[in-house]
């Protein structure tokens, strides 16, 4: 094994201060779920680390955010293990009380207390985060390679410029001063590579407008074949039968069926049912389309998900429900992505209501300044964000609401006139005391699949210059897609867009297994994301890279400068049949929620039945609008 380590460029010792200090480079970790990390496990690796199973996170102030980290997890679990008894009992009162208090500081919070500042006048809010920094799942991953920053999104990613205000997310993006006009670096006159501006549009919603290779492999050898689109898929060693389902699944703007109610209809059955049944394609489309299904929205494969979920993605199958041609663009709205990903439009939600939470007012300086955490918590301010505080206990009683967190290792306790919870469904049907049965109900049906997010500093990238694409997908190995970025030009940072220059290649990984309940699903792969130590995962993903791209002239060792993991054990809603308009009087799961009871909301955007910041801005304003009213009386 250590000589395999040496060859894949993991055998020097790394110590925090050498890894902030200099190029980045990933390190050993220990297998979560327990309540410290084995000895054997730590001793495994002989390189130094600050959590031996959260790995490195990069530098900056998202270095110690890097998705779900073990002391968020554990912090998380002790509500899981039945821990929640004793913490209630010794919560100390602080002595404070709000107005208004929202459990998660994502978009889906930064959303609540948007719309609750707009509606009510001179109220209290405290937004309160069980990860070190704000932004749930919109965070960033930041490396320094070679003098330069280069960034990439723990998950949250793709933008679209509202052309009209149509919705919430419209309305704040419009409000907080956001940018309607981007430039990018652009590299298509230079080295002919079309490049994606997002993460997931070459996926298959743009992937008609990049340039993207498939990998296969035929009698045992790598193959790589670009824009296998472009020609009828002819050079895939698919079956010809496969081939014509594929172009069907694809192109067809077919729509025979005439269902009065066609989302109740569709959301009857499984995606699976409705491509080799209703459909009769080949199961090979199926197994094409279940990793894209997973990670683009829904975290699993279409054997247990809604085929009304698919419709909402306007997925293969689909087009003639929505006159949509994917050989052409998916429309005429741009999609982008900050350096982080969604990141940087949050940053501007926060500066907005906490003006003095980041240094400067242009869209360079909120992108790229440091976060003042000593002004997200300031008493006297009419919105504050508490970071490192997992909600415990939420207990209405007459006229008000009392609040129990756990923080630094002891519980403490607050008291609001309303809260929300902006927070998925798993932890508020855990959190909240004296639940109406219905809610509590419904929440048991809820299902969320695990997800992986994977940035690997590259020291160059003329590896893809060579084959000629700038997204991949392969069936083997390490996950399944991965892609690099066109850079946005954003004041004096910019990143050269060169193939010698240092960039960051963005991996997806699904977790699904197909068979398998849904339930099952997702118990199988949480265990497989969280139980694996970082060390196998960073072996595991130099392997793969020098696997499949070695013939270009890629080498783990000299190419890649560093790797952080972002695990998220629930990224993704994940609605199987019947959540759409499976409850009373042909209802989805949700409605309950959206009423919410007594002084206690609910605005996360897996109400909205789709995880994305769109929703996530609208419920949570939704519920920060209800709270309001409460407070205004």
């Amino acid at each position: 094994m250590k000589s395999l380590d040496k060859a894949l460029g993991i055998d020097t010792t790394i110590t925090r201060r050498d890894f902030v200090g200099s190029m980045l480079i990933g390190a050993g970790s220990a297998l979560l779920g327990c309540t410290s990390p084995p000895k054997q496990l730590i001793d495994k690796t002989s390189r130094q680390y600050d959590d031996p199973w959260t790995g490195f996170g990069g530098v900056g102030d998202y270095a110690t955010s890097n998705g779900n980290t073990r002391q968020v997890m554990l912090d998380s679990h002790k509500l899981r293990d039945q821990e929640k008894p004793a913490i209630v009992k010794s919560a100390s009162p602080t002595g404070e009380e709000f107005d208004l208090v929202i459990i998660g500081g994502g978009f889906s919070g930064l959303g609540a207390a948007y719309q609750f500042q707009a509606k009510s006048e001179n109220k209290s809010c405290l937004i309160m985060d069980n990860h070190p920094v704000f932004g749930g799942e919109a965070k960033e991953n930041e490396f320094n390679v070679n003098g330069y920053r280069l960034f990439g999104p723990q998950g949250s990613n793709g933008f679209a410029v509202p052309q009209s205000v149509n919705t919430l997310s419209d309305e704040v993006y419009r409000t907080i001063g956001m940018p309607m006009e981007y430039a990018f670096s652009d590299s298509k006159e230079d080295f002919g590579i079309r490049t994606p501006y997002d993460s997931y549009d070459a996926m298959y919603w743009g992937e008609n407008k990049f340039d993207v290779g498939y990998h296969f492999r035929e009698n045992g050898k790598s193959n790589w074949i670009k824009n296998i689109w472009k020609d009828d898929l002819k050079r895939t060693p698919w079956s010809d039968d496969l081939k014509k389902d594929m172009l069907r699944a694809f192109r067809s703007q077919e729509n025979s069926f005439s269902k009065k109610n066609l989302g109740a209809w569709l959301d009857s059955m499984t995606y699976k049912d409705f491509l080799e049944i209703e459909l009769g394609l080949d199961s090979g489309v199926t197994n094409h389309l279940d990793p894209i299904l997973a990670i683009a929205n829904y975290g699993f494969g279409c054997d247990v998900i809604s085929a009304y979920g698919a419709y909402l993605l306007a997925l293969p199958g689909m087009q003639g429900f929505h006159n949509f041609d994917p050989t052409s663009s998916l429309t005429d709205q741009k999609i982008y992505s900050f350096p982080g990903g969604n990141t940087t439009y949050l940053r501007h939600i926060v500066k907005y209501l906490i003006p003095d939470s980041i240094k400067g007012n242009s869209f360079e300086d909120i992108t790229y300044n440091k976060i003042n955490f000593s002004a997200l918590d300031k008493p006297g301010s009419s919105t504050r964000i508490r970071l490192n505080s997992t909600a415990v206990d939420v207990y209405e009683a007459n006229d008000h609401v009392k609040i129990v967190y756990y923080r630094n290792g002891k519980s403490e306790s607050i008291i609001a006139k309303s809260v929300v919870l902006a927070a998925p469904g798993f932890m508020a049907k855990n959190v909240v005391s004296k639940m109406p049965q219905n809610i509590y109900q419904n929440y048991n049906r809820f299902h969320h699949g695990p997800a992986l997010v994977v940035n690997v500093a590259l020291n160059n990238w003329n590896f893809l210059e060579k084959l000629g694409f700038s997204a991949g997908r392969w069936y083997d190995g390490f996950g399944y897609f991965g892609s690099i970025r066109a850079p946005m030009n954003i004041g004096g940072q910019d990143i050269p867009f060169h193939p010698d220059k240092p960039m960051v290649m963005t991996f997806y990984v699904p977790f699904y297994y197909p068979g398998n309940s849904i339930k099952d699903q997702g118990t199988m792969g949480r265990g497989e994301l969280l139980g694996k130590i970082y060390i196998d995962y960073e072996r595991q993903i130099r392997m793969h890279m020098n696997d499949i791209f070695g013939a270009a002239g890629f080498n783990a060792k000299k190419d890649i400068a560093g790797i952080i993991l972002n695990r998220w054990g629930h990224a993704y809603i994940s609605p199987q049949p019947g959540f759409y308009f499976g409850g009373p009087s042909n209802t989805g799961l949700t409605d309950p929620m959206k009423k919410g009871h007594g002084r206690i909301f609910y605005g996360h955007s897996e109400l909205g039945s789709r995880m994305n910041y769109r929703n996530a801005i609208s419920e949570g304003g939704r519920a920060g609008e209800q709270a309001a009213k409460i407070v205004q009386g």
